[in-house]
């Protein structure tokens, strides 16, 4: 097969990938860079499969500063530069029990929040009532909900700064402004199978590279061919175990899948009431709303979908979903009993219009988790990883790719939107500076 050089690859062509191949080539413009993804277009595979909602609201400082700047990055891109992302802000409404606010992980974020000047307001129930006549706050006498272990509403957390937006947008942004500048054609439908890992320096022998020897990746091979590169971008997000495993550096990552089913509100007049719930938002319309978690964790859901006029509903399912490291069809769709007796028995309990409702579509999709639910950027052995979002790679992904470019030229400090900065190794696995995150949907 056919062998070519570059000087810098990036796998991996979602939001995460798109935005470090763009600001790897703004700010080293003599370098020749390759984007390649194995789908047939840029964010394709789980960008395009998310909620696409995105929020600053954390209790990591960490999280906080990353997602706070690309958020701001993303109203800059809409609102100053013109490109429409459908970039709504419909803020994030936590539903809570009187235990869960009064928890000590729900009061030490909420006094992080505040400390770090992201904006939030607390609704009681009365508020509630009066706002979201749809809601169910009172289980008293009802044994199905006993059952299900579910909490009664007593508070509601708001961020009004959170948002909703069209994740395949925000990549066309990225996309068609590294093409303006970049010297490599883009390549899709390239499987990459693995990462080229040789030794450094290469002596020719049969069967090295061995124990003994300095190995660096040197590129990857492909189904199209070997692309050598002196620097290889790993952005492959759920799926980086694929590539890295069989050489023998530890990912720290995993993968599950995650769903999302969509209800459409029209001809159904409560749903459409739902919908258009005032109060919260300038659209006037519901927000993002995360019902309280049952059983062993998994909090349902849902997230308005104005254009379509109806719901998207998910859920972030813990003990019970099984992790996955090599990707598989199953990913792509929605599990229909899933949604039937998991998700729809927990959302028409707090939200009776939804009762009878039913999907018109579905889709699936793999979230990367690390241990800290910090996302993962450094450089090793010629690989420089961007990677661990766990779940928020569009909310996070102008952060980390600023901090990628960063890292690669070898700057102490990467400079985010807005002028705040974050060391370039604060995301790394050897010299890692972070507050780890107990604020995972």
């Amino acid at each position: 097969m056919s062998e070519e050089t570059f000087d810098i690859i990036v796998v991996g062509a979602g939001v995460i990938g798109t935005a470090t191949a763009y600001y790897l080539q703004k700010n080293n413009p003599d370098k020749r860079i390759l984007l390649l993804d194995r789908q047939s277009a840029p964010g394709q595979a789980n960008t395009a499969m998310s909620a696409a909602a995105v929020r600053n609201m954390f209790a990591s400082s960490t999280n906080q500063l990353l997602t706070d700047t690309s958020i701001k990055h993303m109203e800059h891109i809409q609102n100053e530069e013109g490109f429409e992302l459908m970039f709504e802000k419909v803020g994030y409404l936590w539903l809570l029990s009187e235990e869960q606010l009064n928890s000590d992980s729900v009061q030490l974020w909420m006094k992080r929040m505040k400390a770090s000047g992201v904006h939030y307001r607390v609704y009681n129930k009365q508020e509630l009532n009066e706002l979201m006549p749809g809601l169910n706050t009172d289980f008293s006498g009802d044994e199905d909900a006993e059952l299900m272990n579910l909490r009664e509403v007593s508070y509601g957390l708001f961020g009004a700064d959170c948002a909703v937006l069209d994740p395949t947008r925000l990549v066309d942004y990225y996309f068609e402004e590294f093409k303006k500048i970049s010297h490599v054609k883009p390549r899709f439908n390239v499987n990459v199978t693995r990462l080229l890992l040789e030794a450094d320096p290469k002596l020719d022998l049969p069967g090295e590279p061995f124990v003994w020897q300095y190995k660096r990746v040197n590129g990857v091979v492909t189904d199209k061919g070997t692309l050598r590169a002196e620097t290889t971008v790993l952005a492959t997000g759920a799926w980086a175990n694929e590539l890295l495993d069989p050489i023998g550096m530890d990912s720290r990552l995993k993968a599950k899948k995650r769903q999302i089913f969509v209800i459409h509100a029209e001809g159904n007049q409560r749903l459409l009431d739902l919908l258009e719930t005032k109060g919260f938002n300038e659209m006037n319309c519901v927000p993002f709303v995360i019902l309280p978690s049952a059983g062993a964790g998994g909090a349902v859901y849902f997230r308005p979908q104005l254009q379509e006029k109806g719901f998207w509903i998910g859920c972030g399912d813990k003990l019970g979903r099984a992790y996955h490291y090599v990707q598989t069809d199953e990913f792509n769709t929605g599990e229909t009993t899933y949604y039937e007796n998991s998700l729809y028995p927990v959302l028409s309990k707090y939200f009776p219009a939804f009762e009878g409702a039913r999907p018109v579509s579905s889709w699936g999709g793999g979230y990367s988790y690390s241990p800290d639910a910090i996302p993962h950027v450094y450089l090793e052995n010629g690989v420089l990883v961007v990677n661990g979002a766990s779940g928020s790679g569009i909310m996070k992904s102008d952060a980390m790719a600023r901090i990628a470019d960063a890292l690669y030229r070898g700057e102490p400090e990467a400079e985010l939107f807005g002028g705040k900065k974050i060391p370039s190794d604060a995301l790394s696995l050897k010299h890692r500076q972070v507050e780890p995150e107990n604020v995972v949907i």
